[in-house]
C-alpha cells in the first residue's frame, strides 16, 4: 500500500532519522565492492612494456623521456636517487626496459622505473622511490603497496605537510581568494552539505573559480558529483601529495593559468653565467611575458633556500621566485676543501707562474741548465728556462724560446737530455698554457666552460670558462679561471664552499 507524506511530515521523518546514531552509507554495505575484486574479475591488460618486464623487479611508475633528459638526471630530479644508489637503479632500469645503452634515450620513450627501498623510513617523498600512488592509485589498489613501504601514519603526516606548504604559497600564485570562501557549504531544498576545511582545503583558481584539494582521495563520489553540480567550475585535485611533483603539477593544471611548464632553466651573464632551475614556470595571463611578470616555482624538498642575491637577480629580470619551505638540509654545511683561483694579468709568463701556484707545484724561476754538464768534451752550453720543476720522477721546463730554428734546436737538446719541455709562445693565454702544460704532466683536465656545481641539485648554479681539477689531497675541486667574476658569482661560490685565491682576491 502506497503511503503519501506531505512536506511537513517528510521533513519531520528526516529529522528523526538524522538523530539516530546509525552509520550512513551512500549505498547499502552489501552492495559495496572492494576495489581489489575489480582487478581479480576484470583484469587490466598490461602495457607492452610491462608485459615484457622481468617479474623480479616491481614497477613503481613510468616516466616519459623529454628533450634533454638523461637517466641519472631523471632519477635525481623525479625520484631523489643519487650517488651509489643511482648506479644500482640504473642497472635495474637497463634490464627492466631492455636498454642496450642507457645513454641513448629517445624523446617520448616510456621508461619503467623499478621500486627501490627508501633511504630513510618515513621519508618517501623524492628520496626513495616515486610512490605507486602516482600511477596505480587511479585503480584504487595502491594502498596495500604503499603500506608495506611506510606506516600509514607517516604517510598521512608527510602528505598533509605537502598540502599545507601548497596552501601557504598559493596566495603568491593567485592573489585573490575564491569569492572570499575558505570552505564549501551548500544548503538546498534537497540537502545540506559541508566539508571540513582542514581535511579538504579550498584554494583559488586563476579565473576566479575554486579548487578543492582531496589529497587522501577520501571524498565520496556522490559528494563530488553534488559539489560539481552546484559549482560546475569547481576543480578537484586528487593527486596524492606523496608524489610531490605530481601533486603540484595537478594543482597548477587545475588553477587554469595561461601556461606553465616544468624544469625551466634561465641563464644570466656572459663570461661567468648564473643558471637558475625552477620546477615550474608560470604565466598567469597572456601578457605576463610582456609585462615581465613570470613566476618561477620551486617545490623540491631537501634543498637549501635560494640565496637572496639570486632572488634579486631574478626579480630584476621579471621573474618572481616562489618556493616551498626547505628542510633541515638548509642547516648542513656546503662542500669544503675547494678553492677558486683567479689568474691575474694576461702576460704569458705571469699566467704560467700563476698556474703552477694554483696547481700547488713548487718551481724555480730563471733556472740555468748546462746541457753538457758531466761530459768531458770541453763544451759548456747553458740554457735559461722560464720555470723548472720536478714531479713524479720527471723533470719539466717551461721555456719561451720563440718559434725559430734556434729555439726548436734548444728544445730538442733539452728533450734529448731527459727534460719534458713545455714550449710557450708570447701571447699564449690560459687556455694555451694549460693545454700545453697539463698534457706534458699527463693530467686530463681541459680548459672550457665548467659547472662549479649542479644547478639541478641546488636550484641555481654557476658556469665559468676555466679549468676544473680534482684535488686528490683535500677531496675538493680546484677551479682556475682568467675571467673577471661578478661579485654575486663570488658570493655564491663562497656559499658553496669555495675559498677564493689568486690575484682576484
Amino acid at each position: 500500500m502506497a503511503v503519501q507524506l506531505n512536506k511537513k511530515q517528510l521533513g519531520l521523518a528526516l529529522m528523526m532519522l538524522g538523530a539516530l546514531p546509525l552509520p550512513s552509507y551512500c549505498i547499502e554495505r552489501r552492495f559495496e565492492i572492494e576495489p581489489g575484486m575489480l582487478g581479480e574479475k576484470y583484469a587490466i591488460s598490461p602495457s607492452p612494456a610491462q608485459a615484457k618486464a622481468p617479474r623480479g623487479d616491481a614497477v613503481t611508475s613510468t616516466y616519459m623521456v623529454k628533450r634533454g633528459d638523461y637517466l641519472y638526471k631523471i632519477l635525481a630530479r623525479e625520484y631523489g636517487i643519487r650517488g651509489g644508489r643511482a648506479e644500482a637503479v640504473v642497472q635495474k632500469v637497463k634490464i627492466l626496459n631492455h636498454l642496450a645503452d642507457v645513454r641513448k634515450l629517445r624523446v617520448g620513450q616510456t621508461l619503467l622505473i623499478p621500486a627501490v627501498p627508501s633511504e630513510r623510513a618515513g621519508n618517501k617523498s623524492r628520496r626513495g622511490v616515486k610512490t605507486a600512488a602516482a600511477e596505480i592509485r587511479r585503480g584504487e589498489q595502491a594502498a596495500p603497496a604503499a603500506s608495506r613501504e611506510q606506516p600509514a601514519g607517516a604517510q598521512q603526516r608527510s602528505g598533509s605537510t605537502v598540502i599545507r606548504e601548497a596552501c601557504l604559497i598559493w596566495p603568491q600564485l593567485v592573489s585573490y581568494s575564491p569569492a572570499g570562501r575558505s570552505r564549501l557549504d551548500y544548503v538546498t531544498g534537497a540537502f545540506s552539505l559541508s566539508l571540513d576545511p582542514g581535511k579538504y582545503p579550498v584554494v583559488a583558481a586563476q579565473d576566479g573559480g575554486m579548487i578543492l584539494i582531496d589529497g587522501n582521495r577520501s571524498l565520496p563520489a556522490l559528494v563530488k558529483s553534488l559539489l560539481q553540480a552546484e559549482n560546475p567550475q569547481l576543480g578537484v585535485v586528487s593527486e596524492s601529495p606523496e608524489n610531490r611533483r605530481g601533486f603540484f603539477r595537478s594543482l597548477l593544471r587545475a588553477a587554469r593559468f595561461y601556461s606553465f611548464e616544468e624544469d625551466f632553466l634561465v641563464e644570466f651573464g656572459t663570461d661567468s653565467k648564473i643558471t637558475v632551475h625552477a620546477d615550474f614556470k608560470i604565466e598567469k595571463v597572456p601578457d605576463s611575458l610582456l609585462h615581465q611578470e613570470i613566476i618561477l616555482l620551486k617545490v623540491a624538498e631537501n634543498r637549501r633556500p635560494t640565496p637572496q642575491g639570486v632572488v634579486k637577480l631574478l626579480a630584476a629580470n621579471g621573474f618572481n621566485l616562489v618556493e616551498t619551505s626547505t628542510s633541515s638540509i638548509a642547516a648542513e654545511p656546503a662542500m669544503t676543501g675547494s678553492y677558486l683561483y683567479q689568474i691575474p694579468g694576461k702576460d704569458t709568463k705571469t699566467i704560467a707562474e700563476a698556474l703552477l701556484h694554483a696547481l700547488g707545484v713548487p718551481f724555480e724561476t730563471g733556472k740555468r741548465i748546462d746541457l753538457y754538464a758531466g761530459e768531458d768534451n770541453g763544451v759548456h752550453l747553458e740554457v735559461r728556462v722560464q720555470q723548472y720543476f720536478e714531479r713524479s720522477g720527471n723533470r719539466f721546463v717551461l721555456a719561451l724560446f720563440g718559434a725559430d730554428p734556434v729555439g726548436e734546436a734548444l728544445a730538442d737538446l733539452l728533450e734529448a737530455r731527459g727534460y719534458r719541455v713545455v714550449l710557450l709562445q708570447e701571447g699564449d693565454d690560459l687556455a694555451d698554457v694549460s693545454g700545453k702544460l697539463l698534457s706534458r704532466m699527463d693530467m686530463a683536465a681541459r680548459y672550457g666552460e665548467q659547472e662549479l656545481w649542479s644547478a639541478w641539485e641546488e636550484g641555481y648554479g654557476v658556469r665559468i670558462p676555466g679549468l676544473m681539477i680534482r684535488d686528490a689531497n683535500n677531496g675538493g675541486n680546484i677551479f682556475i679561471t682568467d675571467r673577471n667574476l661578478d661579485p654575486l658569482v663570488l658570493e655564491l661560490a663562497e656559499l658553496r664552499g669555495y675559498s677564493q685565491r689568486g690575484g682576484g682576491r
